[in-house]
């Protein structure tokens, strides 16, 4: 039996950027949101902010949780997740960020964070690509947006 995943991940804007973690391997560099799974006995709040500071260094407060995405390795053309991934990922909201550390524990393949502009999100290996547009225009118009890469 393979578990449920669930993690946490933060949308965070400054101005006409979203804070992203960047990654390179075999297919170059690749972008996504700061976070990860939430540990046993974590609560959301928490596992947001634990995975804010490892991966980015920074802090922010945690808003409201703008929409849930799931993804299942087993039915996606993909060998980059591990086999039999089943995630279920929160995109949460976070406001008043600050630097206040160097991140402690980045993630595999992350080489750093970057403030990335809006308009430069749909030329790059952003995940979840279906959402660019979304994230561009910051209308999330359902909260869970089903099975999506």
């Amino acid at each position: 039996m393979h578990p449920l995943r669930v993690s946490v991940r933060a949308v965070c804007y400054r101005d006409d950027t979203l804070l992203l973690a960047e990654h390179r391997d075999e297919r170059g560099l690749w972008y996504i949101l700061p976070g990860g799974g939430i540990q046993h006995n974590e609560t959301l709040d928490i596992a947001f902010k634990r995975e804010l500071l490892e991966e980015t260094g920074g802090e922010a407060d945690m808003g409201d949780v703008l929409f849930v995405r799931e993804v299942i390795a087993d039915k996606l053309d993909t060998t980059f997740l591990p086999q039999h991934l089943h995630q279920i990922e929160l995109f949460v909201e976070a406001t008043n960020f600050r630097d206040v550390a160097t991140p402690s524990q980045p993630d595999k393949n992350q080489i750093g964070t970057i403030w990335m502009p809006l308009e430069r999100l749909p030329s790059l290996l952003f995940f979840p690509k279906t959402m660019v547009e979304a994230f561009q225009t910051r209308q999330f118009d359902r909260i869970y947006q089903g099975h999506i890469m």
